[in-house]
């Protein structure tokens, strides 16, 4: 998980071994016709959305009996719950914010830059909340 632009899907395909299931929200999308990595018409994002919640919980159940599962997630919310209930592993993507603007720059349609400022701003808030359990963290070197 992290916020976009710092290296998620990358992480996960540097990672992730033949048969292990791979749940993100982009190829899922480009599977069901987006002709674009990154910017996906509005009626292929709904049902990616809904395809993608399907994946998850069916994707857990394979989880728990053996697979090997990857979610790219930039806000598991709701999903952590049941993400820590089943001993999921968590990575946390980081990278500085001038080098996640210049990532979406460079690979991204113009409104990723506010996204990763909403993303930054959650964060923000989150930690001045106070202290908490917070997944293992790596520094991303890679690209979106």
């Amino acid at each position: 998980m992290g916020a976009p632009c710092s290296g998620k899907s990358t992480y996960v395909r540097e990672h992730a071994a033949a048969g292990d299931i791979v749940i993100d929200f982009d190829v899922l999308a480009q599977a069901l016709g987006s002709g674009d990595p990154h910017d996906h018409p509005k009626h292929i994002r709904m049902v990616a959305i809904d395809m993608r919640r399907t994946a998850i919980n069916s994707a857990v159940q394979q989880h728990l009996g053996g697979a090997t599962v990857w979610i790219v997630d930039i806000n598991p919310g709701d999903r952590m719950a049941l993400y820590k209930r089943v001993g999921a592993q968590f990575v946390t993507m980081t990278a500085p914010l001038e080098e996640l603007h210049a990532r979406a720059a460079a690979e991204r349609p113009e409104r990723w830059h506010q996204l990763i400022d909403e993303h930054q701003a959650k964060a923000v808030q989150a930690a001045a909340g106070g202290p908490s359990r917070r997944p293992r963290s790596r520094h991303a070197s890679g690209t979106c």
